[in-house]
């Protein structure tokens, strides 16, 4: 038996431990025990996932199924791969807290990890826990027989059920999971004045399947006054129902839509959009190529910065140590409505500054307290929007941002 201890994501993520485990063909079978389980967590190994089931790997989970984080859509792709799943419903009377993943080979040669995090994205990669790796040999069957008997014996009561499509319809209908997890893009403020229709700002996860009411997300009613489209003034914090009274040729035109801001306590863990509020940047020289940002927010949002999956070590001119990934990024500047591909982007983390570095960023001009909105669109493809200070929508999104770096007398906020 050998005994091994993991520091995430100092030494690995488990999510790397699990796609090697499942990509291996020295493993038959697979069993996951997962308490807490989200989308994002599942998608991140679904290629892993049918990788190991078209090689022949028999995979079996059983999960906790929560009411706002698992959708049938993403359950219905597992059982599309022939994976076997029991699933116990979380609720505030009953909720699955195991956590441990077993691989069993030929010649039991057998592992088990047992995480100290949640299955969700920043659980497998970012969140800092401690994983706990048993490697057994064909001695240790008994033991490892034991190991196996003990879990599954606290799991055969009427709470855990087999899934499969017909019931997965049925949690689906009744909301006890949703049906869809769906993000919703972030738009400009300036989109939103140009459309009649509800509009969103920020990213709500929804459900496009179930009953479940969202009318609790709109509960205030606030003035924005806009004048000749330039001045905004609004009288309370950013709301959900918004009437906007555009003032033409002393004329005065109402026109009412909804805007549906996330909740207030946002989790880091989940954050897809940075808004900060920026240093002037120099502009010539190798800095004028550069957005640097306050180490002290980027470790807390380590899932949006996709750390450490993807980064590599490397030196600058200087001879310091970074790590590097890179990216594709698309600037957008609200002044003059200019958009620009950057195909040689990069994020740096450093000591204690994070950059993202392009040659086009030479070719923005960012003064002090402009904001940045920097938004992660999947692994690789983020959006760097510049809002101008002065600009139509600046006050909006500096209402967002309410969180104070440590530090330092910046501000930023989170969606």
């Amino acid at each position: 038996m050998e005994i091994n201890f993991y520091n995430q994501p100092k030494d690995d993520n488990f999510c790397n431990i699990l796609t090697r485990a499942l990509t291996s063909k020295e493993y038959e079978k697979a069993f996951f025990y997962a308490g807490f389980v989200k989308d994002n967590a599942i998608e991140m190994l679904l290629d892993s996932l049918k990788e190991a089931t078209d090689n022949g790997m028999s995979i079996n989970m059983v999960l906790g199924l929560d009411k706002k984080n698992t959708s049938k859509e993403m359950l219905l792709k597992l059982l599309n791969l022939g994976i076997n799943i029991r699933y116990c419903l979380n609720d505030e009377d009953t909720k699955l807290e195991t956590r441990l993943y077993l691989f069993e080979g030929r010649n039991d040669n057998n592992v088990s990890y047992v995480p100290g995090s949640k299955f969700s994205e920043g659980g497998i990669t970012t969140n800092l826990t401690l994983i706990q790796e048993i490697k057994y040999s064909k001695e240790d069957k008994m033991m490892y027989s034991r190991l196996k008997a003990s879990v599954e014996s606290g799991l055969q009561d009427d709470r855990f059920i087999k899934l499969d499509e017909e019931n997965l319809k049925t949690l689906a209908s009744r909301g006890d999971i949703v049906a869809r997890i769906t993000e919703r893009k972030i738009p400009s403020i300036n989109e939103l004045y140009n459309r009649t229709e509800d509009a969103v700002v920020g990213t709500i996860d929804y459900d496009e399947g179930s009953s479940t009411d969202y009318s609790d997300l709109v509960n205030k009613d606030i003035d924005i006054l806009i004048d000749d489209g330039s001045d905004v003034k609004y009288q309370t914090s950013l709301g959900e129902e918004v009437e906007h009274k555009l003032k033409k040729d002393a004329k005065e035109e109402k026109v009412v839509s909804k805007i549906v801001i996330p909740e207030k306590n946002v989790d880091f863990e989940s954050a897809s959009t940075l808004i900060y509020l920026l240093a002037k940047k120099p502009n010539s020289g190798e800095s004028s190529k550069e957005i640097k940002l306050s180490s002290a927010i980027t470790s807390q949002l380590a899932g949006l910065f996709d750390y450490p999956n993807g980064y590599h070590m490397e030196q600058d001119e200087k001879g310091t140590l970074r790590e590097k990934k890179n990216i594709n990024l698309t600037i957008f500047e609200n002044e003059n409505k200019q958009s620009i591909k950057a195909f040689d982007a990069a994020i740096y983390f450093q000591a204690k500054t994070t950059t993202i570095r392009t040659e086009m960023l030479s070719n923005v001009k960012i003064d002090e307290e402009d904001i940045l909105r920097f938004i992660k669109e999947s692994i690789e493809d983020y959006k760097c929007e510049i809002i101008k200070k002065g600009s139509q929508e600046y006050e909006v999104w500096k209402s967002f941002c309410t969180n104070q770096v440590k530090g330092s007398t910046k501000k930023f906020g989170i969606l």
